[in-house]
């Protein structure tokens, strides 16, 4: 098959595409084309998300800004922190793509998960038999039989392996094998899967990932069903456009790098007391006609103490520049803050101040997504650490409260 390479954040003046591929890029909000006087040629740039697409017989990668690795580990922690497949220690090659890395991680993860054997579980099964089996369904019997003795309406409990875990497990592996040009070895593992799994069916098309609770009967399939979860429905991607087919994976970084901040940074202030909300509803006027929704929103004792925006990169450009101080500023006035925080990831952010006309003070902090996953959540511990002290001291002494480590960079 042939092989369309882009990265996050290239810009490229003229790209000869089928416009077949141009309208899936289009449709899909993957970037932005501008079509050129010459035919079939394009100005392309805004490319919002990362991962592998095959369109009409092209695979299109996507490579992100943030390593594979690290990309891998921030997308594992958004969906669960405590599932194992986040760890660095996971083994991917240095220009493996993300659609491979996520089909070797889910087949080791799911092999792992069998390893012990197949999980098994009760269902309730309602039938018709010639014999008493469970709880004789009387109702039943008289509405559906007539006054028939045979067969019986039963309910019974059943002891089987087709059950919502595997059926999760099975699908995703299906799904994952549709793909061309997944190494030999990922394949072989699915296959292993499929056969462990022959018995069990697989979920309508269409239903996405059925609600399944992790307790200690299927703590050890928790890896393999976080990953079955993004494969089924969080970032897998049918396309169709005429005749044309697609399929894949793709994911937006800036969500990704939102996640992730929201739900590390959340459980960090967490320890440190009170309830931290991501997507906090709320309404911005005295009759909720303006709705409002902060990133991460902190409560200690049932007022609001914090309220943190969180974004990729800054708005350099578009009709409204500085639109995510204008916003974080709305925010504070909502809840009486004196102080706000806009979390971004480092090279497109430095640590600073900017001090609002008789307003809020905005605080900027920045997050090295390069650095090792553990000095990552490190760096995440030591903002909340700021955040809280800044809290505690309050009002105007927040700027003292930035002493920590992590905040030494910012500018006075």
């Amino acid at each position: 098959m042939e092989t369309l390479d882009l990265s996050e954040g290239r810009r490229i003046d003229a790209l000869v595409l089928p416009r077949t591929i141009s309208a899936a890029l289009t449709s899909e909000n993957i970037a932005t084309l501008v079509p050129r006087p010459e035919a079939d040629t394009y100005e392309l740039s805004n490319i919002r998300k990362v991962g592998t697409i095959v369109i009409d017989g092209t695979v299109v990668r996507i490579q992100p800004k943030t390593p594979i690795r690290r990309l891998f580990a921030l997308l594992g922690y958004a969906r669960d922190p405590a599932a194992l497949w986040r760890a660095d220690d996971i083994e991917f090659d240095s220009d493996v793509d993300l659609y491979s890395a996520v089909a070797h991680a889910f087949a080791r993860s799911s092999s792992s998960a069998l390893a012990g054997g197949v999980l098994r579980g009760y269902v309730v099964r309602e039938e018709a038999l010639p014999v008493v089996r469970g709880r004789w369904r009387v109702t039943d019997q008289i509405t559906r039989r007539a006054g028939q003795i045979l067969p019986l309406e039963v309910v019974y409990d059943d002891y089987v392996d087709d059950i919502p875990e595997n059926r999760a497990l099975k699908s995703a592996a299906i799904r994952l094998l549709r793909f061309p040009n997944l190494p030999k070895s990922t394949i072989l593992s699915l296959r292993r899967t499929l056969r462990l799994l022959d018995d069990v069916a697989t979920l309508p098309a269409g239903s996405g990932m059925p609600g399944i609770r992790i307790d200690r009967r299927n703590v050890r399939y928790r890896g393999a069903l976080a990953l079955a979860r993004l494969i089924l429905t969080d970032s897998s991607l049918e396309h169709r456009q005429g005749s044309v087919v697609g399929s894949g994976f793709l994911v937006d970084s800036w969500t990704v790098f939102e996640d992730f901040v929201g739900a590390a940074l959340g459980e960090a202030l967490e320890r440190r007391g009170g309830i931290a909300t991501t997507q906090y509803r709320s309404w911005l006027d005295t009759a909720g006609r303006v709705s409002i929704a902060p990133d991460l929103i902190w409560e200690v004792d049932g007022r609001v103490a914090a309220c943190i925006d969180l974004k990729y990169k800054i708005e350099h450009r578009g009709a409204y520049p500085n639109a995510d101080l204008y916003q974080l500023v709305a925010y504070c006035t909502r809840f009486g803050l004196d102080t706000g925080h806009l979390v971004y990831a480092a090279g497109d952010s430095e640590p600073g101040i900017v001090d609002v006309v008789d307003g809020p003070t905005i605080l900027q902090h920045a997050l090295d997504l390069d650095a090792p996953f553990g000095d990552l959540l490190a760096q995440v511990d030591e903002l909340a650490g700021s955040i809280a002290r800044s809290e505690h001291r309050g009002g105007s002494s927040s700027r003292i409260a930035m002493r920590a480590p992590f905040d030494a960079r910012v500018h006075r």
